[in-house]
């Protein structure tokens, strides 16, 4: 037995238990859900492994995924080679891309870790070090975001010193991807992941590779230096998602927003409520990010003090 250097992502579905507390209709709801995100994640894994960096006969690395309930690991050995920061790069984008797929239709919720380090994985067993501490991670992670170790964020930071060409393009590709939370960690933003559009077809059904990471080099030698390579359609693109999210976030905080007597419920509650209220705090964020500029789709909510269960009921103004 022999382990390898991964890099390596892992996630799982919030409110999965909680499902199966619920009606048997609910539970197989969701997981229908899942099933249809696994379906289109092994979809964009498939072109990401298909997909020729260049005019060279060299592929990005490959990339390998297991599946377990809601469980999901996403993972590729290291490389040491001149590709190493585009190929971190592409799997970060290629990680915040599957988050978003989760959310997008069947609107699933995920949290999780991405880090690297020893791993030992064949067809029928997973395990290591690189494993154990993406699953603390995601344990301690605590709100619905993917957070990116110190270890990724160092070796992101060494390529971006190597030489110019790496720090141009690791400043774009990082500018809209990476978020810093109010408690220091960086976490994934899979709100705008634009590799779909610049290194994998548009239809998703599509698996022959268009494109490469030399049109990506090429957009930030001509003048991108300090942001993504956007055009109109990107944009709308985002304006869609970011609605998308405005709607479901209001609406789950408007499902957990009234307080209740019931002491167990409301430490329940409280819990949820939580979780989607940091999600309040993230969509803000984006809308106003410098590089999107959407106050109008920005969430406002208000409090009021309930005299009954003495506690503050949260709206959606």
């Amino acid at each position: 037995m022999e382990f390898s250097e991964y890099y390596v992502a892992y996630f799982d579905v919030l409110g999965y238990k909680e499902a199966f507390k619920k009606s048997k209709d609910f539970s197989a709801k969701l997981i229908d859900a899942i099933e249809f995100s696994i379906k289109i994640m092994k979809k964009i894994v498939s072109i990401h492994n298909t997909t020729i960096l260049g005019e060279s006969t060299e592929k990005i690395p490959e990339i390998e995924y297991k599946v377990f309930s809601d469980n999901v690991l996403i993972c590729y050995k290291e490389t040491k080679d001149d590709l190493s920061a585009l190929s971190l790069v592409s799997f970060l984008r290629l990680v915040a891309t599957i988050q978003r797929v989760f959310f997008e239709r069947p609107h699933l919720i995920v949290r999780g870790g991405i880090t690297k380090g020893p791993l030992y994985l064949t067809k029928d067993f997973v395990g290591g070090k690189a494993l154990i501490e993406a699953v603390e991670l995601e344990n301690n992670a605590v709100y619905p975001r993917i957070v990116v170790d110190d270890c990724i964020l160092n070796e992101l930071n060494l390529f971006k010193m190597k030489d110019e060409l790496s720090k141009s393009v690791m400043e774009a590709s990082c500018l809209d991807l990476l978020v810093k939370d109010t408690d220091g960690k960086y976490f994934l933003n899979y709100i705008m992941s634009y590799d779909a559009w610049i290194i994998f077809p548009k239809n998703s059904s599509q698996l022959e590779p268009v494109g490469s990471f030399e049109e990506l080099e090429q957009n930030v030698r001509e003048g991108c230096q300090l942001k993504p390579i956007y055009n109109p359609e990107c944009l709308r693109e985002v304006f869609v998602i970011l609605k998308k999210h405005k709607d479901f976030v209001e609406e789950k905080v408007i499902e957990f927003s009234q307080s209740s007597n019931d002491g167990t419920e409301e430490a329940k509650r409280l819990k949820i409520l939580k979780k989607y209220l940091w999600l309040v705090s993230f969509h803000n964020k984006i809308c106003d990010h410098v590089l999107y500029k959407m106050p109008e789709l920005k969430i406002n909510l208000k409090s009021e003090f309930n005299e009954q269960t003495l506690a503050f009921d949260v709206s959606v103004d």
